[in-house]
């Protein structure tokens, strides 16, 4: 069985609440290790999102930490709104900002989420959390972006399962 594990929690902080989730409930149903993902839903924008921590592809299974409060490094698309299904508007991420999974075809590959509360197509987008900082120092670099598209690096604390 070939398994992969998240290994480096250097830039990361906070609980750890695993579940066992089948690939088949994730949205992405090709899940990588460390990146962020969301279980599939009846109700659009209400999906459960998490951190994948590792892969069990012989069982087609994915351990997600699914904690409220946990904090990671990942790349979000500053696109606030879409319209005729591309990015329309952009705006700079600051610290506290709402962040949400987003399955929008435009987004650059390898990047799941936006500061855009709808997808492209229209459709709500599920909250995954809130721009954060882990250290004092990492303050001073935001806001991040501004009013034209970009991808940035930030720290995001995931909603997770319970908030």
């Amino acid at each position: 069985m070939t398994e992969s594990i998240l290994a480096n929690y250097e830039n990361s902080s906070g609980p750890v609440r695993t579940i066992a989730v089948p690939y088949a409930r994730l949205t992405d149903t090709t899940p990588t290790v460390g990146n962020p993902c969301e279980l599939t839903s009846v109700t659009a924008g209400t999906q459960l999102c998490g951190t994948i921590l590792s892969t069990h592809a012989g069982d087609s299974v994915a351990i997600v930490n699914a904690a409220p409060g946990f904090v990671g490094n990942w790349e979000v698309r500053n696109v606030l709104t879409y319209a005729a299904a591309v990015e329309a508007t952009w705006g700079a991420i600051n610290v506290g900002d709402p962040v949400y999974y987003d399955n929008s075809a435009t987004m650059p590959a390898g990047v799941y989420l936006s500061t855009s509360p709808l997808d492209n197509t229209g459709a709500a987008n599920t909250l995954f959390g809130y721009i954060a900082c882990i250290a004092s120092e990492d303050a001073a670099l935001y806001p991040l972006g501004g009013i034209t598209a970009s991808t940035q690096d930030c720290q995001v604390m995931q909603r997770g399962a319970g908030a």
